[in-house]
């Protein structure tokens, strides 16, 4: 069987080349999706494929298409609906055009490897086109391979794309990493405010979580923990009893234990609980005795009552 094989790009092409020649066909790759946009995308999965290709000893014939203005033009009025309208009708039908004006047995297409493509829409589209130009759809649904195709692909070091192909497929498999961005974002806006806000009661006021991995800081916490073992108890604990009770504080403790600093120096701590809303309820602040006329822990309670606020 002589077939033609729509190629959308090579890591969705591996399984499929793979099975086919397992089935005793050998195909023959056709470049043809004037869907992908930017242009940098588009030559990115092209000239892998071209690479791959030649890894593999594929035929691969390139029908070089780049149509941004077309695509935007005949998507923008139903843009939710464009692939089955648009992306697929424009490719499987030139493809399948191809196939019946240079002498094809039959056509099908690597977009049946993805799960995430409209599998039956997809299907319905190659039936049409076979119908019309009068050549066979080879179907095949190739998703089984999906995974074991794409770990070849990656082990091969083959460009793995981020979307599907055009400007709004991008769009959608951005958002997730836009919406990470503006919490980064807020975050970091939150923290200078907050900073700006403390150095405006005490100046170069901070605090930072608790980093359990700096010894320094768990030995400052420690210190200040056994005066206050000392105090509440009117008398010395011996330092077994006292490093236990320390090992069990900071255990149950640590994610929310946070350093309060000055001029990079640690004057003392706080610790206290998220609550179901997410804000953070203060139950402790710790204060060495030489800082704690000076309000430090009545500016700490102030700022983060401000951000439970917000």
């Amino acid at each position: 069987m002589k077939l033609l094989l729509h190629t959308c790009c090579a890591p969705c092409s591996v399984y499929c080349i793979d099975s086919l020649r397992g089935e005793g066909i050998e195909p023959v790759s056709y470049w043809f999706n004037p869907n992908i946009h930017p242009y940098i995308e588009y030559k990115t999965r092209r000239d892998t494929l071209i690479e791959y290709s030649k890894m593999i000893n594929l035929e691969l014939i390139i029908d070089e298409n780049y149509g941004l203005r077309e695509f935007c033009k005949e998507v923008i009025d139903d843009l939710d609906n464009r692939c089955v309208k648009y992306c697929y009708r424009v490719r499987i039908e030139q493809t399948a055009k191809y196939a019946k004006e240079n002498g094809y047995d039959a056509f099908t297409s690597t977009l049946f490897v993805s799960p995430y493509q409209k599998h039956e829409e997809l299907k319905k589209v190659c039936e049409e086109m076979a119908k019309k130009y009068d050549i066979e759809f080879l179907y095949r649904d190739f998703r089984q391979g999906f995974r074991e195709g794409q770990n070849k692909a990656r082990e091969l070091g083959l460009y793995m794309q981020k979307y599907c192909g055009c400007v709004f497929s991008e769009e959608m498999s951005s958002l997730a990493r836009q919406k990470k961005d503006k919490e980064i974002i807020d975050k970091a806006n939150r923290d200078t405010e907050r900073r700006i806000r403390l150095s405006g009661c005490i100046p170069n006021l901070d605090f930072r979580p608790l980093k359990r991995e700096n010894k320094e800081e768990i030995d400052f916490i420690y210190n200040i923990k056994k005066q206050k073992y000392a105090e509440e108890n009117r008398q010395e604990l011996n330092e077994e009893i006292q490093n236990k009770l320390f090992e069990r504080y900071v255990k149950e403790n640590a994610k929310y234990i946070k350093i309060i600093i000055i001029k990079g120096e640690r004057v003392g701590f706080f610790d206290g609980k998220i609550l179901e809303d997410n804000t953070f309820r203060i139950d402790n602040i710790f204060i060495l005795k030489e800082y704690q006329s000076k309000g430090i822990d009545k500016a700490i309670s102030r700022e983060l009552l401000f951000e439970n606020e917000i």
